[in-house]
């Protein structure tokens, strides 16, 4: 690892352990290598797992197909939403 890259990493944990009792780095450099730091390894991999529940339930949300029906009838300013499962 580079000076510079290994200075970014130091400055990086320096300042997360400043404010966080427990924090987790993950990088990806150019060549899709990954390099991952933290300073529990159990709580290290609790983040990991709940970063990938929220980023899997983001990605189901915008891959959701919705309907919006907007209701014509009534003076009121009404919607619903319908959500297709398929």
């Amino acid at each position: 690892m580079p000076d510079a890259t290994e200075n970014a990493f130091e400055d990086a944990k320096t300042v997360l352990s400043e404010h966080f009792l427990n924090y987790a780095i993950v990088v990806q450099y150019d060549d899709g290598s990954v390099w991952h730091e933290g300073n529990n390894h159990l709580v290290e991999k609790a983040l990991y797992q709940e970063a990938l529940q929220l980023i899997k339930s983001e990605r189901s949300w915008e891959d959701g197909d919705f309907e919006i029906d907007w209701d014509d009838d009534d003076d009121d300013i009404g919607w619903s939403t319908e959500v297709d499962d398929d």
